[in-house]
C-alpha cells in the first residue's frame, strides 16, 4: 500500500486557495446578498408644463410621497418653479428656438429621503429610485407625475 506525504508545497497551494477563496467571497458576496446601506439621499422630480397653481402649492417642508401604491416617500426640501419652455423650429430663420408655453410651469421638486442603498439599486420603503423613471409627487392637496432628474446620497 502506498502512503501519501503532506508536503510544504501542498501546505502553500491550500492556504492559496483559502486565500483566494476568502477574497472572492468578501469582494462579491455583498453585492449578491443585497449590501445595502442605510443612507439619506435627496431625489430631484421635474414635473413639466404644469399648472402655476401646482407650484404654488407646493411648500418646502411637506411630507410627499414617492409612489402611487406605497407610502414611501420623504420631505420636500427644495422647490424651484420656472416658466415652461418648448423648443421650436423657427422655419424663417431656420434654426430652433426657446418659446414659454403661456399659463405654464415646470416645477423640479427636490425630496429628501432614508433610503437603502445597493450596487443596483435605491429604494425608499418598497419603491425603487432611477433617474429618468416616471415617479409621482403625492402631498396634502397635490399630485402630480414627473420624472426624477436627479439623485443624491
Amino acid at each position: 500500500m502506498k502512503k501519501t506525504k503532506f508536503t510544504v508545497i501542498d501546505a502553500v497551494i491550500i492556504i492559496a486557495v483559502i486565500l483566494v477563496l476568502t477574497l472572492g467571497a468578501v469582494k462579491f458576496m455583498p453585492g449578491l446578498l443585497g449590501g445595502k446601506t442605510d443612507s439619506a439621499i435627496n431625489c430631484t422630480v421635474l414635473i413639466s408644463s404644469a399648472e402655476p397653481e401646482l407650484g404654488e402649492a407646493i411648500k418646502v417642508g411637506d411630507a410627499v410621497t414617492l409612489s402611487l401604491t406605497e407610502k414611501d416617500g420623504g420631505i420636500v426640501s427644495d422647490v424651484v418653479v420656472k416658466p415652461a419652455e418648448k423648443i421650436a423650429f423657427d422655419s424663417i430663420k431656420g434654426e430652433y428656438i426657446r418659446q414659454e408655453i403661456d399659463n405654464k410651469c415646470d416645477i423640479e421638486v427636490t425630496v429628501a429621503a432614508d433610503a437603502k442603498v445597493s450596487d443596483t439599486a435605491i429604494t425608499v420603503g418598497s419603491t425603487v429610485l432611477k433617474v429618468g423613471a416616471e415617479t409621482t409627487v403625492r402631498g396634502k392637496g397635490y399630485a402630480a407625475m414627473g420624472y426624477i432628474i436627479e439623485i443624491e446620497d
